[in-house]
């Protein structure tokens, strides 16, 4: 009877495998032997309807390279009523020596498929009795690699799998007690008289629950340690309930060996060992592609001339700011774009350096031209800031305007000194339009004047802070 329920066991694994594998089965009769040149055999398909299909050892062996089978031995406990001592903190069980095997089918780095066998020697005992049996299990199992789940680009050699599964057993045990006709008590609170009794051919279920520490040494040798629970469908596998009242248990350690088949070939990882590997060929051949349908319009003469003719327009843009040129006549006006090159000191200029009349500046300037600052100072006000945003918007209204901003300041302290105030506070007027307002800055023009009226004796005389804007295309 064991060995009938093994073998249907058994064939109902590997017939579930090739399912998962998605490999056709098919029977050796449906074959014809060849031979060839290297004397390889060859298993040619016979089918009349479809062309002929040839099948070699090499691809049985790429088949078979996805298995691994493993021989464990170590030390089971059992956990069944007579054991159940509530007065210790572990249950009186005594270890026993287990063996064991399995054959794997890898799916995947992280995920495989079972089946196992194990030898497990039962044994219990109290003051009142004692327990022996054994137990021929087999279970099919799915088991799970926490690295590669949650790492799968790690290249560790150590792999940490939990397994679940579902199994039969068959046993045999013998019980004898002191108490042999005697009336017992239970632990559910019923009576029972406790007998001396034997099981034979006895056939439990259980749910096997596992974790095994797994290092992988070479390509084909991986050896680990594993601890698993088996908790069965029954509570008398010793046959008499005596104290508990829960199903029974086997918890067992074992070291464990694993080999795994490979086809031979050198370069070839087997499954259990894979780790994804990061293409980034993909990514550049893409990019490389991109470049490659980049076209590039030949040069014509009309772009030529058009460079050419930029280059002319910046070297007069050039021509007419030039800031940085000397000024002969101290007007703020740098000699290269200065028409009145003698004017007079204390004249009102304007972008050319012409003088303008009291009556030209009333009608260039008006309060929106002026921007004035506290004493010594090159802070922004709120009413700067509203002459700054409406010289903004005049220049972008019109994007050939340029503005030349002038600084001055009252006649408190040196000229060197006034003047290196003027020109910074000139800078900020300039460097708010520019960063705020996205103004071209060769569109601005800063230019720093010192006193505005060295001659007036009013010294802290507001007004006299100030930057003025002069507009001109």
């Amino acid at each position: 009877m064991k060995q009938k329920l093994l073998l249907a066991l058994t064939l109902v694994f590997f017939t579930s495998f090739s399912v998962f594998a998605d490999q056709p089965v098919t029977y050796m009769n449906d074959y014809e032997v060849e031979s060839t040149e290297d004397d390889a055999p060859q298993f040619t398909k016979v089918d009349e309807d479809e062309d002929v299909e040839t099948v070699t050892f090499e691809g049985l062996k790429d088949l078979f390279s996805y298995w691994s089978f493993t021989l464990e031995a170590g030390l089971n406990r059992f956990d069944g009523d007579i054991t159940q001592d509530y007065n210790d903190l572990l249950p009186s069980s005594t270890t026993q020596l287990t063996l064991g095997g399995s054959a794997e089918y890898t799916l995947s780095s992280a995920w495989s498929l079972g089946l196992d066998y194990y030898y497990l020697p039962l044994r219990g005992e109290t003051k009142y009795a004692n327990f022996t049996g054994t137990m021929h299990s087999v279970s099919l199992f799915s088991s799970f690699n926490l690295v590669k789940a949650f790492l799968p680009y790690s290249k560790t050699k150590w792999g940490i799998w939990t397994s679940v599964g579902l199994g039969a057993a068959l046993y045999d045990s013998e019980y004898k007690t002191s108490r042999n006709g005697q009336r017992i008590k239970g632990g559910n609170g019923a009576y029972y008289v406790d007998n001396n009794s034997n099981i034979d051919d006895g056939r439990v279920a259980f749910i096997p629950v596992g974790f095994l520490a797994e290092y992988n040494f070479t390509e084909n040798l991986a050896v680990g340690l594993k601890a698993q629970i088996r908790s069965f469908n029954k509570d008398y596998i010793e046959r008499k309930l005596q104290l508990g009242v829960s199903n029974d248990v086997v918890e067992f350690a074992t070291l464990q060996a694993r080999w795994k088949i490979t086809n031979g070939r050198e370069k070839f990882v087997h499954k259990r060992n894979e780790t994804v590997q990061v293409d980034y060929r993909s990514e550049i051949d893409a990019l490389q592609e991109k470049v490659d349908n980049i076209v590039i319009p030949p040069a014509s003469t009309y772009d030529d001339e058009r460079i050419n003719n930029l280059e002319r327009r910046v070297k007069k843009m050039e021509d007419i700011l030039c800031p940085d040129g000397p000024d002969d006549d101290n007007d703020g006006v740098p000699n290269c774009r200065d028409q009145e090159p003698q004017t007079p000191a204390g004249t009102q200029v304007d972008f050319w350096g012409r003088t303008i009349g009291q009556q030209q500046v009333e009608q260039v300037l008006n309060d929106d031209s002026f921007i004035t600052f506290d004493f010594d100072k090159t802070g922004l006000n709120n009413e700067s800031h509203r002459a700054i945003a409406i010289c903004a918007r005049k220049m972008k209204a019109d994007p050939e305007l340029i503005v030349e901003v002038r600084g001055f300041t009252d006649n408190v302290g040196t000229d060197e000194y006034n003047t290196d105030l003027s020109l910074k506070r000139a800078n900020v007027v300039k460097e708010e339009l520019v960063k705020t307002y996205g103004i071209e800055e060769d569109r601005v023009i800063a230019n720093g004047k010192g006193k505005y009226n060295p001659k007036d004796k009013s010294v802290p005389f507001r007004p006299y802070r100030t930057c003025v804007l002069f507009y001109n295309k």
